[in-house]
């Protein structure tokens, strides 16, 4: 077998083991469990193209390099910049280096409303609107640099790392769905982002596809790209 062929069967044998996953998604039984093992697949696929990258760099990487949905990966979830003061990483370093949040969060709330009508309207934007909103409210001391430097932290992508990837690998804890219980039927999930089953889904399929053919295309294996 030539290396071209040795690469196209690995990724086949990626296509296989993924595809036991698929049926998850329909059993609301075991709906988390396709979650993690989409996670795992599109954590896998990013240490295989990037491995000298760390962990969530490779994995938010392999995203927005290889999924086609970088747009949508790259919004930023407006719910999450608001409520992030009670969040899990409020005290978080990275976070806490940006400016303002108190005045660009008035000025968001302003354009797109309180946390319940961004809950049921728009939710998620493109950088360079929520920039443009801030941009116009006029803040005193406001730091373009400073909020484009750190608004990342507040995107998809970046909430797929740490709420889906950290939390259910670590903590096997879903914050993206909901558990609801109801008489006599048992439980089933309800998913409360944008990023929920499905979404992973067509994600590490289109990581796989479009990845298999890059090295398809260069003979080489995803860490000799």
């Amino acid at each position: 077998m030539s290396k071209t062929d040795h690469i196209g069967s690995y990724f086949d044998q990626w296509k296989e083991d993924l595809s036991r996953a698929e049926a998850l998604l329909t059993d609301p039984t075991y709906y988390l469990e396709a979650i993690l093992i989409f996670s795992c697949h599109i954590g896998g696929l990013g240490s295989f193209r990037f491995p000298t990258l760390a962990d969530n760099e490779a994995y938010k990487r392999v995203v927005l390099e290889y999924s086609g949905m970088e747009d949508f990966y790259k919004q930023i979830d407006l719910l999450f910049f608001l409520q992030w003061p009670r969040s899990d990483y409020r005290n978080h370093g990275l976070y806490r280096n940006l400016k303002n949040h108190s005045e660009i969060s008035n000025a968001i709330k302003a354009t797109y409303g309180d946390e319940e009508e961004i809950k049921n309207g728009t939710r998620y934007v493109a950088p360079s609107a929520f920039v443009g909103v801030a941009e116009a409210e006029k803040i005193n001391g406001f730091d373009k640099q400073n909020l484009e430097q750190h608004l990342p932290l507040f995107s998809n992508v970046e909430l797929l790392y740490r709420y889906v990837r950290c939390e259910a690998v670590h903590n096997v804890h879903f914050p993206f769905v909901n558990r609801v219980h109801v008489v006599n039927d048992g439980i089933r999930y309800e998913d409360n982002h944008a990023i929920n089953g499905p979404k992973l889904h067509e994600t590490v399929l289109a990581v796989l596809h479009n990845l298999k053919d890059a090295c398809m295309q260069a003979g080489k294996w995803p860490s000799e790209l």
